[in-house]
């Protein structure tokens, strides 16, 4: 397993991204608390980063699943699902799933009421973050964990602020961890 300046230097000769050694340490903490058999959801996986960090730190047995809308092309040439192909992240006889698709209409059809970290790094207007939290909060385990990334975007910070008040911890000024 590598340590957090390895894996971020790592992953850096494939991809960019706004989720730092600070946010992999959090996502590290939460990561190494889930169980086999627990599941993980990201929604809103941007280039992979985070989804990247998931995979070193949860139990290989933990079900991971990655949704995002966009799919973007990596350097040197990667898309998303080559990336998390090539880290061994998806594919035959793994725990790790991406989904290419809109998070809050899977929401509707997937019946899994009980995913155990839940991170939320959509879209970062109010109406999205609302949405996202609002569709998947209901599936989350008695016991879980919600992250939520950028806080210090303002309407994050608002909805945030507004349906968790004093319930929600924030760390590092950027991420906002809500324990259900």
């Amino acid at each position: 397993m590598m340590d957090i300046p390895e894996l971020d230097a790592h992953i850096a000769k494939y991809i960019q991204g706004g989720f730092g050694p600070a946010d992999m340490a959090i996502m590290k903490e939460e990561c190494e608390k889930l169980k086999p058999g627990d599941v993980y959801v990201e929604i809103g996986v941007d280039e992979g980063r985070s989804a990247r960090v998931a995979h070193e730190y949860c139990h290989p047995d933990v079900y991971k699943i990655f949704i995002d809308i966009h799919d973007p092309t990596h350097t040197p040439n990667l898309n998303r699902a080559e990336f998390m192909e090539q880290e061994g992240i998806v594919g035959l006889g793994k725990t790790g799933f991406y989904i290419h698709g809109d998070a809050d209409v899977l929401s509707e059809f997937i019946i899994l009421n009980k995913v155990k970290l839940l991170f939320i790094d959509g879209h970062h207007n109010y109406d999205s973050v609302k949405q996202n939290t609002l569709k998947w909060e209901p599936f989350m385990k008695t016991g879980s964990v919600m992250l939520f990334h950028d806080y210090d975007h303002p309407e994050t910070k608002r909805f945030l602020d507004e349906h968790y008040g004093n319930k929600k911890e924030v760390l590092h000024g950027k991420i906002v961890r809500v324990r259900k």
